[in-house]
């Protein structure tokens, strides 16, 4: 009995906590990182022909501040911006090239919070956006730059975690998105592109860090 009498306050002010982090009137402020490199090696060995060897390279980076508001208990709008940088490498005994991407985004999102406990939960919900992308291919010695304008719209989910109040991190386990981009190379020649793709579990590692402030 006094087991179950000092268990009740101690859960009751774990819900406090939890609720108090995705309480209506509460803001969060934060940073979206993710990293990812591969690299790979390749010796190939042709019968009567030249053996050859093949280097694989890439690498990505993206970072950006986020804020939301909770303008009803568990559910947050907000905004984010993004900078992200790739670059790709492919080299082997006759041939080279490197691909590098620049890309500037901001996104508008809207989350509903599933809490399961004090500390652990899922968030989801749709987004919009737009970002701009710089690119640069080298191709044997010869470099190609084009701009793209990009539009997209999607939804995805994500697992919280608040290892201590006021503070959470997130990580992304599925993402759905559309967009639709329009191309304008060295050249002045233009296109246009519509594209939709799904993750499961974010290639890389996707997180976000975040500090909860105002509310009651």
């Amino acid at each position: 009995m006094k087991k179950i009498l000092v268990l009740i306050p101690a859960f009751l002010l774990a819900f406090q906590i939890s609720k108090a982090q995705t309480e209506k009137g509460s803001q969060t402020i934060g940073i979206d990182l993710q990293f990812q490199h591969q690299k790979s090696s390749e010796n190939t060995i042709r019968p009567g022909f030249d053996t050859y060897n093949s280097d694989f390279k890439l690498t990505i980076f993206n970072a950006g501040p986020t804020y939301s508001y909770f303008i009803a208990d568990k559910l947050d709008i907000g905004t984010s911006l993004t900078y992200a940088y790739t670059k790709q490498d492919n080299r082997n005994t006759s041939y080279s090239s490197t691909q590098t991407t620049r890309q500037y985004a901001a996104e508008l999102f809207l989350r509903k919070y599933f809490m399961f406990g004090d500390k652990f939960g899922l968030r989801t919900g749709p987004y919009i956006g737009y970002a701009r992308y710089d690119f640069k291919y080298i191709d044997a010695g010869t470099a190609t730059r084009n701009k793209s304008d990009n539009y997209f719209a999607g939804a995805n989910m994500a697992l919280v975690y608040y290892p201590v109040r006021k503070l959470g991190v997130s990580a992304t386990l599925a993402n759905l998105s559309y967009s639709h981009s329009k191309l304008k190379d060295d050249t002045r020649q233009t296109g246009s592109g519509d594209n939709v793709t799904f993750n499961l579990i974010n290639n890389g590692l996707a997180l976000s860090v975040f500090y909860v402030f105002g509310g009651k």
